[in-house]
């Protein structure tokens, strides 16, 4: 967009301290960047937890965060889609930038999720360039859409889709030379915005991944900390899948109806999918189905007995957060390396083709750069009827997507027990009253295992990069706190599937959002009681 020379004048007079009473403009920013008063950061990472670090920028009443209503949200996503309670961070794509006031100051948080957590610090590392929203001053977008959290005011904004980007999000199996050199030059071609990622939020350490694509050691490049936050990991299936599962496992006789209208969604037994009878997959059933040469890849019998679908294991990419988590807890690896005692995860080079027909059809191994790509290949198995399974954070519920593109998956106990046990809660959805779950309470508790402590980095000023503005070293700690140690009265709304660590000084009630224990930063350590 353009500025008038009056509206400059205008905006430039408002002062570098004026709290705005609406959501910041994009002359707003303009206006603050020419005047020299725009505070900008830009930070990259993990996918799974990206409306949790929205909602620490926003600060939700934590004394550092944005001034009340004054959050706009910026995607390069398509400006068509999800509207209303959808048009949040985690549904709108890759690729977005927040603005707001904080303290008087405008402010532009750049955030990227593609290509999964380690590209927390593989900027750094290994020198990974990345795509992101072009700078937003001057950015031309397409569509305005309200977001409104019916739990959480403070986290309303106005939602621009359809935003310029700059460089183009990374092939599926990760960085190479060129879209590093192609990313480069599109991002200093737009140099009023961050030309490097500060630092950013990973769902595990960086030593869960292997150094030759960016993990490892990485004091070299800057700080990596516990970020007092933790993340709850389930086991989804797609709805065939899930049914076909109750039903081998006895939890209803073989060949129930589960759609006895057949009109629409399923309203016979368990038509909303309750915990209390979902079916169960163990450690070493999913070891089987997601290890390189599992023995569940050619012969789904021992879960599915008769059964000559076609599998199809929906995973993440080598760089995810999610895939390291899953890696460390279901295979041991990088946890043990002693020989054999860890197991590499199954790759799209391990898919079998379908053998003859009407004995096993096959087993297809989904590599996606993304959770939404996890979520539509599982989804798109689901309405062809087909078996699927994968990992992902339980941030993501299947009750509020977006359409049903992206929610044919389900959660499943894991050794016996489920991830959202226990811990219902009223939301509303599309201005419906629906029942949800926080999805977090057994990990709480110590009795849900499957759970991972984020931790989070912050670039030093190394050689041969830029040094930090004063903005730029303290924004991610500022998320940090606001997300590890919120006011008691944001406990009740704290983001699905987010757990807070006993040891960041939360007010939080234990058990309930604060764990039980911990694994003191080390995602392959035993976990610990502390309470």
């Amino acid at each position: 967009m353009k500025l008038t020379k009056i509206a400059l004048a205008l905006a430039l007079m408002a002062g570098s301290t004026a709290v705005f009473a609406a959501p910041v403009t994009q002359a707003q920013i303009e206006a603050a960047r020419v005047a020299g008063t725009l505070q900008q950061a830009w930070i990259s990472g993990a996918s799974a937890p990206t409306i949790n670090i929205y909602e620490g920028w926003v600060g939700s009443g934590a004394g550092v965060g944005c001034d009340t209503n004054t959050n706009t949200i910026f995607t390069s996503q398509a400006a068509t889609g999800a509207t209303g309670p959808n048009v949040k961070p985690g549904s709108i794509g890759n690729f977005m930038a927040y603005a707001c006031t904080r303290g008087g100051v405008v402010s532009v948080l750049y955030h990227v999720v593609d290509g999964g957590s380690l590209l927390y610090v593989a900027p750094h590392t290994v020198g990974t360039k990345l795509a992101r929203v072009k700078y937003v001053g001057t950015s031309t977008c397409a569509t305005s859409l309200p977001y409104v959290d019916g739990s959480n005011p403070d986290n309303n904004a106005t939602v621009f889709k359809g935003c310029q980007q700059v460089g183009t999000a990374l092939p599926s199996t990760g960085a190479t030379p060129a879209s590093n050199t192609s990313n480069a030059a599109a991002v200093a071609a737009d140099p009023l915005a961050p030309q490097l990622p500060v630092g950013g939020f990973s769902d595990v350490e960086a030593a869960l991944f292997a150094a030759n694509i960016g993990g490892g050691d990485v004091s070299s490049k800057g700080v990596q900390s516990p970020a007092n936050i933790g993340q709850v990991f389930g086991v989804v299936v797609s709805t065939p899948l899930y049914r076909e599962l109750q039903m081998a496992q006895g939890i209803f006789p073989l060949g129930t109806d589960f759609d006895t209208d057949g009109t629409g969604p399923d309203t016979g037994a368990d038509g909303t999918f309750a915990a209390a009878v979902a079916p169960n997959i163990t450690s070493q059933q999913y070891v089987s189905i997601a290890a390189t040469g599992g023995a569940y890849q050619t012969d789904w019998s021992p879960i599915i007995p008769g059964s000559t679908k076609r599998m199809i294991l929906a995973r993440r990419v080598d760089t995810s957060g999610t895939q390291a988590s899953s890696n460390a807890f279901f295979l041991k690896k990088p946890c043990t390396d002693a020989v054999g005692a860890s197991f590499n995860p199954a790759k799209a080079s391990d898919s079998n083709p379908p053998p003859v027909a009407g004995v096993f059809s096959g087993f297809e191994v989904f590599e996606g750069s993304s959770t939404g790509n996890v979520k539509t290949r599982i989804s798109t198995a689901a309405a062809a009827g087909d078996f699927a399974i994968g990992v992902m954070s339980t941030e993501n519920d299947w009750r509020t997507e977006a359409s049903s593109a992206s929610s044919g998956y389900r959660y499943v106990k894991v050794d016996g027990v489920h991830p959202e046990a226990g811990d219902s809660v009223a939301i509303t959805f599309n201005g419906n009253p629906i029942t949800s779950s926080n999805a977090r309470v057994q990990a709480t508790n110590g009795n849900y295992p499957f759970h991972m402590e984020t931790v989070n980095f912050v670039r030093s000023n190394y050689a041969g990069v830029p040094a930090k503005t004063a903005f730029e070293s303290v924004v991610v700690g500022q998320i940090t706190a606001a997300l590890s140690a919120p006011p008691a009265t944001s406990c009740a709304v704290l983001p699905r599937g987010l757990t807070l660590n006993p040891l960041g000084g939360s007010v939080c009630t234990v058990g309930a959002q604060v764990m039980k224990g911990t694994v003191l930063g080390n995602n392959c350590s035993p976990y610990q009681l502390t309470q």
